[in-house]
């Protein structure tokens, strides 16, 4: 059984957000590598935190990219939670944790906030019903 509704087509905003999220989950994993590796400055815990974020951040992006369902809800919680640990990277992750810091806390406002929007809700499946009057 085919069925008639097709997938709305994915907006360029989560495409750009899709890569987005690879591409930090990827340079995550490197900047908390780098520190347990010694190559870098900054606490343990706090590169450990940055890799599990780069985990997640890969597996967002890829979620964001097939328009899965669970992507718009964790992406607009990862990415709020994202600020608190950007905001951390800023203050104690040395010079690498800076700028890794100030990108993570831009787009944990900015990205939860476009995927809110009608375009990127309908990708995700999360149409509103508005009350007809």
């Amino acid at each position: 059984m085919t069925s008639t509704q097709s997938k709305p087509k994915r907006p360029l905003g989560v495409t750009i957000i899709a890569i987005v999220a690879a591409a930090g989950g990827i340079l995550s994993l490197f900047g908390g590598a780098s520190v347990l590796a010694g190559m870098a400055s900054g606490p343990f815990t706090l590169a450990i935190i940055v890799i599990v974020f780069g985990i997640l951040g890969l597996a967002l992006g890829a979620g964001f990219f097939t328009g899965a369902k669970w992507a718009w809800m964790a992406g607009i919680m990862i990415y709020i939670i994202s600020i608190g640990l950007g905001i951390a990277e800023i203050l104690y992750g040395g010079q690498v944790g800076l700028v890794g810091g100030i990108v993570r806390t831009i787009a944990g406002i900015i990205i939860p906030v476009y995927l809110m929007r009608p375009g990127p809700k309908s990708f995700f499946g999360k149409v509103s019903s508005s009350p007809k009057t």
